[in-house]
């Protein structure tokens, strides 16, 4: 009989966590407490488990429920069409995977009677039990009215397609299949026939010579790296190249074995049994080949999101700017380079225009406004006419000038979000805008866009949108969560990712600036959604100190206790002997005061007192502009220190100031052996190369950071 699983042992075993963490965290989600709320601010309750942890345990529980929802189904359904039996419903229970339980499942959810349900309905199923016996002849003679009804041969063949539907619901049988394949076979693939390339389209054609590596390719399954299995999934889509799990007889001889352990009966098997599991495996491969397929591309899409989480954390924490005020432009040729003016508030003051193609006028137009304007530093997008446009203001000013590469702009220039920002403005002015903010503070801005077209990767569309989104999604949170947030300053869109709030609750905080302390804050958010957010949210010109840290109003007698201890027992050191000396001679105060607390609270406290005003984020993707002849044409063996601006398997793409961004391979990031150039390299970090190829056609620059 099914019995729904025990979701905290389950979840205990598969993860290696203590039941009490499981349970906290599903209390903890039930009450509506977010992810990043119960990371930092319920250690003492979870035992320090971190986002990813208590990410892990909600996915498998929520995977763990569905699986079992599914086998309810599917018992449920079988068991109304009276086609239960006890082999089946073993099955159905042993089953471990959703998949598994389809494949199971399958036959009896359509309307149309497969051959083996009709078999039953004929009464051939003790028959089918007795040819499982595997007999020396088969004698029919203890069935008499089947007999009178049919003939023996056709008996025997509804016998078949019984065993075989039997056959084909053993999990077991199936789960070694794979995991024999798994472990020691291999996959294949080779290109299509020069006629069936002729049928694609010339987009596709094009891509033809991108493949040759796989034209004639093998490879055990077990060592597949994820970017074979995207370069094969790809070309199979496009039906340049095929690909297929080899079959052999082997595999048949290893699963047959196994059957006949089941059946608790000798090899060989006779005739029909044999029919019958040869029907059966030449049809269950084709499916668990489709099912390992599925597999690895699932381990790739993991492999592939992890590098995508892992660029766009690094980007989301490039460090925020605070000029007065800058001035942003566009350049271009033909349309002309776009400016604007923002001010402190980041409010856009005034549109212009100039053309590269007038220089006199060009400097002459950007030479009145700097002077009428006076901004501290010049903002320039990193595209078509950057090294003009960055000559002509050289020689007119001497007011910094960075280049800013924000090539997702167009994404928000015609969202929604920027209709409902500047509705006045047209999509080339909003561009513009979020190149100027782009600078100010990239995360505000890119919250605004969705997260799977930023570009920080590679592959991001051979990936589930949906999926990708999801897992993205909580990147966001956590960066949004981690840094500190001004409430003042924060736009709707950054305070929509703060624990607890929605986008009704974000503007309302956002239309209600500003805000004197937290305690005022407090009016406009419910008390749940002030116990998530509050921690997140700081007030710097509040009178009280602790408003501006990390530590939730309820904690602030526990903060000021532990500022006020004398000298002798010195817990702001930082040091953890300390503080575990602290808590453990004045545990029963403490508990007084906070009756949850633990080290962990002491630690917590004691590192957002001393990291009250300390930026989290470092690195920068913007490049200063320091002479001219940094934007003279790159040339190869060049010494350039420019911005990192992706990662991934084999190559950092390295933002050189022009149009594309130059490529430096994974041998050539260090002067050792790495496997991946994320050891070495992360978005936004600053790093010096040597220009060591250009190809003139494509216009691929290759780089180096070896001996530089």
């Amino acid at each position: 009989m099914l019995q729904e699983p025990n979701y905290i042992e389950t979840i205990s075993n598969e993860l290696w966590l203590k039941t009490f963490q499981i349970e906290t965290v599903l209390e903890l989600t039930w009450e509506w407490a977010t992810v990043p709320f119960i990371a930092r601010y319920r250690k003492e309750k979870t035992w320090n488990l971190d986002e990813d942890q208590i990410r892990q345990i909600l996915e498998l529980k929520d995977k763990t429920e569905k699986l079992y929802k599914a086998k309810v189904t599917a018992i449920n359904w079988i068991e109304e069409l009276w086609k239960m039996t006890p082999e089946l419903l073993e099955n159905i229970i042993k089953a471990k995977t959703l998949k598994e339980v389809e494949e199971i499942y399958k036959p009896y959810k359509s309307k149309k009677k497969t051959k083996a349900m009709i078999a039953i309905e004929k009464w051939f199923q003790p028959i089918a039990d007795y040819i499982k016996t595997n007999p020396q002849d088969i004698d029919l003679s203890d069935f008499p009215s089947l007999l009178e009804q049919y003939p023996e041969e056709e008996i025997l063949e509804w016998c078949k397609h019984i065993i075989s539907a039997e056959i084909s619901a053993n999990s077991d049988l199936r789960a070694d299949l794979i995991e024999t394949l798994q472990k020691y076979w291999t996959l294949t693939s080779k290109k299509k026939t020069e006629k069936a390339l002729e049928k694609l389209n010339e987009k596709d054609k094009e891509q033809i010579t991108k493949f040759e590596i796989y034209s004639d390719f093998n490879q055990r399954i077990s060592y597949l790296k994820p970017y074979q299995i995207l370069a094969i999934n790809r070309w199979n889509k496009l039906w340049i190249i095929g690909s297929k799990i080899e079959k052999t007889e082997q595999t048949s001889d290893w699963l047959k074995l196994h059957y006949s352990r089941i059946l608790w009966v000798r090899l060989p098997f006779i005739e029909i049994l044999e029919e019958s599991f040869k029907d059966w495996y030449d049809t269950i491969f084709k499916s668990v080949e489709n099912e390992i397929m599925w597999m690895l591309s699932e381990l790739w899409e993991d492999d592939a999101i992890d590098t995508f989480k892992q660029n766009l954390a690094n980007l989301l924490m490039t460090k925020p700017e605070s000029p007065e005020k800058i001035l942003a432009i566009d350049p271009g040729y033909k349309a002309g380079c776009k400016m604007t003016i923002l001010d402190s508030l980041w409010i856009p003051k005034l549109f212009d225009k100039i053309f590269l193609h007038k220089p006199l006028e060009a400097k002459t137009k950007l030479k009145n406004i700097i002077e009428k304007e006076a901004p501290e530093i010049v903002i320039i997008w990193n595209w078509t006419g950057v090294n003009e446009t960055t000559k002509i203001l050289q020689e007119i000013t001497d007011k910094q000038i960075y280049i800013v590469n924000e090539s997702w702009a167009s994404v928000y220039s015609v969202s929604k979000i920027a209709q409902e920002e500047f509705p006045e403005l047209d999509s080339l002015d909003r561009w513009t805008v979020s190149i100027g903010r782009r600078y100010l503070d990239p995360l505000s801005e890119l919250v605004k866009v969705p997260v799977w077209s930023i570009w920080v990767w590679m592959y991001q569309h051979d990936v589930p949108e949906k999926k990708l989104e999801e897992k993205l999604w909580n990147v966001v949170e956590d960066v949004v969560n981690e840094i500190w947030i001004d409430v003042n300053k924060a736009s709707s869109y950054v305070l929509n990712h703060i624990s607890g709030i929605d986008k009704r609750a974000a503007k309302k905080i956002y239309n209600n600036r500003p805000y004197r302390s937290r305690e005022h804050l407090k009016k406009q958010l419910s008390p749940k959604v002030y116990e998530q957010a509050i921690w997140f949210l700081r007030v710097p010109v509040s009178k009280e100190v602790l408003d501006n840290t990390d530590i939730h109003p309820e904690q602030y007698e526990l903060a000021r206790f532990i500022m006020n201890t004398p000298p002798s027992v010195p817990p702001l050191s930082g040091e953890r002997s300390n503080i575990k000396n602290f808590y453990h001679e004045n545990e029963f105060k403490l508990k007084e005061i906070y009756p949850d607390v633990t080290v962990w609270t002491i630690e917590f406290i004691v590192d957002s007192i001393e990291n009250s005003w300390k930026e989290k984020r470092v690195n920068s993707t913007h490049k200063k502009v320091i002479n001219r002849d940094e934007n003279r044409e790159v040339k190869e063996w060049d010494i350039i220190e420019w911005v990192v601006r992706n990662v991934v398997a084999f190559w950092a793409f390295v933002d050189i100031g022009m149009k594309n961004d130059g490529l430096v391979h994974i041998s050539q990031i260090a002067d050792e052996y790495i496997s991946d150039p994320k050891e070495f390299v992360e978005v936004g970090q600053t790093v010096r190369v040597k220009v060591t190829g250009i190809d003139e056609k494509t216009g691929k620059i290759q780089l180096s950071m070896k001996e530089v």
